[in-house]
């Protein structure tokens, strides 16, 4: 299934809405913990992307996250 991708989202307000997201979900203490992990270990984001997305498609992970995102908004 194809998609068709009208634009990638601007990555500052992606960042505050992923940042806002884990602060409802885990609180304030708790996410600034995790985002200090975060930033003081090296990471492959390659690997993680191979482990995450394995061989999907941009298109494929894009229409996962729509489905998710309309699917979160009902509930």
């Amino acid at each position: 299934m194809m998609t068709n991708v009208q634009s990638l989202p601007d990555i500052r307000e992606l960042k505050t809405e992923v940042i806002t997201e884990i602060i409802k979900d885990f609180g304030i203490t708790k996410t600034a913990f995790f985002i200090r992990e975060m930033m003081s270990h090296k990471t492959d984001y390659l690997e993680i992307k191979d482990r995450l997305f394995g061989e999907k498609s941009a298109a494929e992970i894009y229409a996962e996250i729509s489905d998710w995102k309309k699917a979160r908004s009902k509930g």
